[in-house]
């Protein structure tokens, strides 16, 4: 997204940048990612359980497709690989505009007023650790992931005992 900055009515652009709009464009975005994060976790939850549902049904008839049975987690965890891609892609992003918004306060606003700067600080501290970021980050997708995993897992045992 780019920052847009009003022409004057000659059309000229305007000789200094208005640097709270770039800061007030810079959180917008910041906004933007952070909810097509949170629409990605959702949906890698729903996509799970649509997937997850049918599955065990198959199993429970008389005479389970295994096929199909096989076929819907083997789906699901490719599908939960896909929207971690671009989870990762738009966490990447947000990273990127927390660290930008991060550096417009250290030279907009006094020390107290700046609750990117602060975030951007305690957000590296917290998930240090891979498993912090696995757990708490990636967790639907390390969640919906081992469920189809765990599927599959039943599937073969399925398959070896007949």
């Amino acid at each position: 997204m780019l920052c847009s900055v009003p022409l004057s009515l000659d059309n000229e652009m305007p000789k200094e940048p208005d640097n709270l709009k770039a800061y007030s464009e810079a959180c917008s975005t910041l906004r933007h990612y952070s909810n097509a994060t949170f629409a990605i976790r959702s949906a890698s939850i729903v996509q799970g359980l649509i997937l997850l549902i049918p599955w065990a049904n198959a199993l429970t008839q008389p005479s389970p497709n295994l096929y199909y049975a096989f076929a819907l987690p083997a789906a699901g965890l490719l599908f939960t690989m896909f929207l971690y891609r671009f989870h990762r892609g738009y966490f990447r992003a947000t990273e990127f505009f927390y660290r930008e918004a991060a550096r417009m306060e250290r030279e907009l606003f006094d020390e107290g007023f700046r609750p990117f700067d602060a975030y951007d600080k305690r957000h590296a501290e917290l998930y240090a650790r891979w498993w912090s970021r696995a757990f708490t980050l990636n967790a639907p997708f390390m969640l919906i992931g081992a469920f189809f995993i765990v599927a599959l897992i039943i599937d073969a045992l399925i398959v070896v005992m007949k």
